[in-house]
């Protein structure tokens, strides 16, 4: 009877497993996604550990403003601006002081920081906070346009933010600026019949960005959830194959993740 149980409860969780296995692969794999924060305005305390994981994306608001329509365009809106939805996955570790560092990786970029919070009315008061960041753009594949592009940058984010006595809550908002340097290559077809017929271009460029967030945390001693969406404006310029282009566009990048603290 119990093995008979067990076989009919099972059915639905293989079932359901089977149908989420596709979503899971392309949150995997996916290589768009932006660079959230996912932390209050606080620090952590002296050896205090956090870690995490949920999703990250991006969304772009208005159609993206090229300087020309054409294949060089969409690389440097693949490089820089990257839309679409990615895992994300991060770590802070408190290092006293006010001070702590992280690392996250969004599909896009592997980013570390450091940054130094001031309270601003003793521990369970407002707190301010500034840091710094650096990314690494892990290379980026896009075989229909034959695109290959990675880069590295930075960021400086500035936050204030609340929190509850028992640290139920805490919530943050803040304003952000970055800029990458990307380079990379891509094939370039001379006729588009003869898939054979193609010259590797160099691709290089700038991306800035700058824009503001918001951010909620809430949970109990060890376990918190966690959303985060932040707003920019885009620039980028680049070189593809000696072609000068150029973009402009606003996004909007929502994140949510479940954050455990040790």
């Amino acid at each position: 009877m119990g093995g008979r149980a067990a076989a009919v409860v099972g059915v639905p969780w293989r079932t359901m497993l089977r149908q989420l296995l596709p979503l899971l692969v392309v949150c995997a794999s996916a290589c768009g996604g932006a660079a959230p924060l996912m932390h209050p305005a606080h620090a952590l305390p002296e050896q205090q550990v956090t870690l995490g994981a949920g999703f990250s994306g991006t969304v772009p608001i208005a159609p993206a403003r090229f300087s020309a329509d054409n294949k060089a365009d969409l690389s440097i809106e693949e490089g820089a601006f990257a839309p679409g939805l990615a895992p994300w996955l991060g770590g802070r570790i408190g290092l006293g002081s006010g001070v702590d560092a992280g690392l996250s990786y969004t599909g896009r970029a592997a980013r570390a920081d450091i940054r130094k919070a001031f309270e601003l009315d003793g521990p369970d008061g407002p707190a301010l906070s500034l840091g710094i960041g650096a990314s690494g753009v892990l290379p980026k594949r896009r075989r229909d346009i034959g695109l290959r592009i990675g880069g590295v940058g930075a960021d400086i984010p500035l936050l204030i933010g609340i929190r509850s006595d028992a640290d139920l809550y805490s919530g943050w908002l803040g304003a952000r600026v970055g800029a990458e340097l990307l380079s990379g290559s891509q094939e370039l077809h001379n006729d588009p019949l003869d898939p054979t017929d193609a010259q590797v271009g160099d691709v290089s460029g700038w991306h800035v960005q700058t824009g503001g967030l918001v951010g909620f945390r809430v949970g109990f001693r060890y376990l918190f959830a966690v959303i985060e969406v932040g707003a920019a404006m885009h620039w980028a310029e680049g070189t593809v194959s000696d072609q000068q282009v150029a973009l402009q566009q606003f996004s909007v990048s929502p994140a949510g993740a479940i954050i455990g603290r040790f």
